[in-house]
């Protein structure tokens, strides 16, 4: 058995050796790679990157510009042939049973199967800021996979090679808004499972250079209330809507009927005020806590996820 850890770059190199040390440093039952794909770096990513691969360590990927969703999926096409994959970001840490739990978690799991965990908060210096990135635990039914309440943060996964196989024998999707967000509707969309681990399995870095936060590192009321104005009243640049319908034509044949219809609920919302209120009165679209709940359903009421 096999697993492959697949980890993008961009301009990383502050954080890049601690991230990757903790991964070569996993407590595991199984051999793995770690395959790096750098997304044309201007610092020294690719320098440190080329050390790693000349001592035998890594899978170099020099690629240009394709941004973070392109590349990860990128690199999952490209490399068929293991038991399970999992992403990793450019500036986290591991704990070192992280893979060893998402294997054991989802090993036993016939067809397409995905693990995930929280995420415990840290600044930039690695100290603890007092949270974790879910408060409670997310609800993963389709619904709110398909409107972005709930995601299997990428950095955390590990999903199997039935799960995998599927996007590596199709076409890359026109538009999807993040890796992870594809690999969740799309497992979620098949009947798939996911299982979720409430315990976190890494120290996820807050730093002024994310290039995606799951959760901003500001703690006061005011920024709150900020925040989730601008959730609710910002266009995105890609909506729930285009991933959607994205995602439901690169892979309909394998999508059972009832999840189509559902899935086209979500299409049909982006111009239609009934399909948005079907959606806002559903039950079995949630967020993690009750505030964001309602947040994501004004965001889908106005038109503006």
């Amino acid at each position: 058995m096999k697993l492959a850890v697949l980890m993008a770059t961009y301009n990383g190199e502050k954080y890049l050796e601690e991230q990757i040390e903790s991964i070569l440093s996993q407590k595991t039952e199984f051999g793995f790679d770690l395959i790096v794909r750098d997304d044309g770096s201007t610092d020294g990513t690719c320098e440190i990157l080329k050390k790693y691969e000349q001592e035998g360590k890594i899978v170099l990927i020099e690629g240009n510009n394709l941004g973070a969703a392109k590349g990860f999926i990128s690199m999952l096409k490209q490399k068929t042939g293991y038991d399970y994959y999992a992403f990793s970001d450019q500036d986290d840490v591991w704990n070192e049973t992280k893979l060893q739990h998402g294997v054991d978690a989802i090993k036993g799991i016939d067809g397409p199967a995905l693990y995930c965990s929280n995420c415990e908060l840290v600044d930039a210096e690695l100290n603890r800021i007092g949270r974790n990135t879910h408060r409670a635990r997310p609800s993963y039914t389709l619904e709110s996979i398909l409107c972005l309440a709930s995601c299997a943060q990428g950095c955390t996964s590990v999903f199997n090679n039935d799960l995998a196989r599927i996007i590596q024998e199709n076409e890359m999707p026109d538009v999807f808004i993040m890796h992870d967000s594809l690999l969740t509707c799309l497992c979620g969309l098949i009947g798939g499972t996911i299982i979720y681990d409430e315990k976190p399995s890494m120290r996820y870095r807050m730093h002024g250079n994310n290039v995606f936060g799951m959760v901003s590192a500001r703690q006061n009321v005011g920024n709150v209330i900020k925040d989730r104005l601008l959730e609710i009243t910002q266009k995105r640049k890609i909506s729930m809507y285009d991933q959607a319908d994205s995602l439901l034509r690169t892979y309909r044949s394998y999508i059972p009927e009832e999840n189509q219809r559902l899935c086209k609920v979500v299409v049909d919302s982006k111009k239609s005020i009934l399909a948005r209120l079907r959606l806002v009165f559903n039950r079995k679209l949630k967020h993690d806590t009750l505030n964001k709940t309602i947040t994501k359903k004004l965001e889908i009421l106005f038109g503006n996820d």
